[in-house]
């Protein structure tokens, strides 16, 4: 009996065919943005109208978020005051290390952030938070440390996949 010469043969195209496949793919995902897969964070999202209320207990306290929702106060130049209701709390603090100067009461956003959970010690020096009595109401709360901010976003955006 003759040994078969096609095992090796198939296996070679296999292989090629295999790689042809991850070329292509790797080419159709080129646009995409890379993911860091090491990050120990869960990013948590919301699709269509369901909400999650990651703001009404400390169960998401580190997880990344994306919200979407109206600008109700810009309490100074790194923070401002989203409505939360849709999001477990009435007023939704937002710290964020860019300038919120652009922002104005009535702008829909988007914002990507961490869930922390607000110490006014903690954030002052960093985020230049001055007046103590802005502040002092979300004391021990649930916020939002922004990442990204995207504005000049559909109202019927909900917490979908942000705009690149």
């Amino acid at each position: 009996m003759r040994p078969d010469r096609t095992g090796r043969a198939g296996t070679a195209t296999l292989v090629m065919g295999a790689s042809a496949q991850l070329l292509f793919s790797s080419v159709a995902c080129a646009d995409e943005p890379a993911q860091d897969d090491s990050a120990a964070r869960q990013t948590t999202s919301a699709a269509g109208t369901e909400q999650h209320e990651y703001f009404g207990s400390d169960q998401f306290v580190g997880d990344e978020v994306i919200v979407s929702a109206v600008v109700t106060e810009v309490l100074g130049k790194k923070s401002f005051v989203l409505d939360g209701g849709e999001y477990g709390d009435e007023s939704l603090l937002v710290l964020s290390a860019e300038n919120a100067d652009a922002l104005r009461k009535g702008d829909v956003i988007q914002v990507s952030g961490i869930v922390e959970r607000f110490r006014l010690a903690d954030y002052r020096d960093r985020y230049g938070l001055l007046d103590d009595g802005a502040y002092r109401s979300y004391a021990d709360e649930e916020f939002l440390v922004a990442q990204d901010i995207w504005q000049d976003v559909p109202a019927s955006w909900g917490t979908t996949t942000p705009p690149s």
